[in-house]
């Protein structure tokens, strides 16, 4: 009978102690949630041809850590603090990297903070170029999102969650961008599946924090260097039909379309290869048709009008209709590209 009883109690005292042990391992297995915020310095060297931007700024990680070792607990509340130089290995710093940079980030200056209340402050300034799809449609005055995506590496998500993400100052000055204007920020996190990481099909997940920085292209300069120039070439060519002579009708036209040629190489270096026209390239190609059929009004005129009579009619109509169809042309291409 005592063996039996004294079986009774031991399975009575390890059954609870067990529940503990798989609790105690629950709350140690849960996932390292990791604040982040970013501090812009500056957005500067923005190239619409490689589609690239330069970001100078601090980031902070701070988190939570309740198995941190006993011996940077200090009992008097002081902190203990690593800068510019390996951290303790005992110490697990959330593994990150910046999914959207062109090669290595510059890290100017770095910083641990261990606090004896577990909570730890991982402080960067770090240096890169980022790049991020852009979309040229209504070039020069097309918007765009300038994006930091901030991911974890090695940490999936049942390990490593960003949370609270802020981006710094609240309100972005116009000097942070001088060629642009600034609309509107966000940050928030997503998680990220990756197939090709896991031999199951159903993948690993990853924490990922989004910041991003939307601004609209400053038009005024594209109005003046640009579509003013642009502007007094096509009407110059609508000139020709008040000029008598033909030759001197020939001349004009075919040094306005030289004219035109410029305007194509210089936009075109500003933008990259693209499979679709811009609205500047739109305006520029209008120009390149409204010089062509001027060309072709005048040649028709020469060769089909009977007498000087019937050359003044036909000249008088060409006066209104190449004006009217080139506004209600242009019009036409504004409200389907920006409306």
């Amino acid at each position: 009978m005592k063996p039996i009883l004294s079986l009774f109690f031991l399975l009575f005292v390890l059954i609870p102690k067990n529940t503990e042990a798989s609790e105690t391992n629950k709350k140690n297995t849960a996932p390292i949630e990791a604040a982040v915020s970013i501090h812009l310095n500056k957005i500067y060297d923005i190239n619409s041809v490689n589609q690239t931007y330069m970001i100078d700024g601090y980031l902070v990680l701070a988190w939570h850590d309740p198995n941190l070792a006993k011996k940077y607990c200090q009992k008097n509340g002081s902190k203990l603090v690593y800068e510019n130089k390996e951290f303790p290995i005992d110490i697990l710093v959330p593994s990150f990297e910046f999914i959207n940079i062109l090669g290595d980030r510059e890290i100017i200056n770095k910083r641990l903070i261990v606090n004896s209340d577990n909570n730890l402050i991982y402080n960067e300034r770090f240096h890169g170029r980022f790049t991020t799809p852009m979309d040229f449609h209504k070039y020069p005055n097309d918007k765009q999102c300038f994006t930091i995506q901030l991911e974890s590496f090695s940490m999936e998500k049942e390990d490593l969650v960003f949370v609270n993400p802020q981006l710094f100052p609240k309100v972005l000055a116009p000097s942070y961008m001088e060629e642009w204007n600034i609309l509107e920020k966000k940050d928030y996190v997503n998680e990220m599946m990756y197939n090709h990481l896991s031999a199951n099909k159903k993948g690993e997940s990853f924490s990922r924090c989004n910041f991003e920085i939307f601004a609209q292209r400053k038009i005024e300069y594209y109005l003046w260097k640009v579509f003013l120039p642009i502007g007094l070439l096509v009407v110059a060519s609508w000139l020709v039909f008040w000029v008598k002579d033909f030759a001197n009708q020939l001349n004009i036209s075919f040094t306005l379309m030289l004219t035109m040629v410029t305007f194509n190489f210089f936009t075109s270096s500003l933008l990259p290869t693209l499979p679709y026209n811009t609205f500047i390239e739109i305006v520029i190609i209008s120009g390149y048709i409204s010089i062509f059929m001027t060309l072709i009004a005048i040649i028709f005129t020469y060769a089909y009008s009977k007498n000087k009579k019937t050359t003044v009619k036909i000249n008088s109509f060409f006066q209104v209709f190449f004006p009217l169809l080139y506004i209600l042309f242009i019009v036409l291409c504004i409200i389907i590209i920006f409306v």
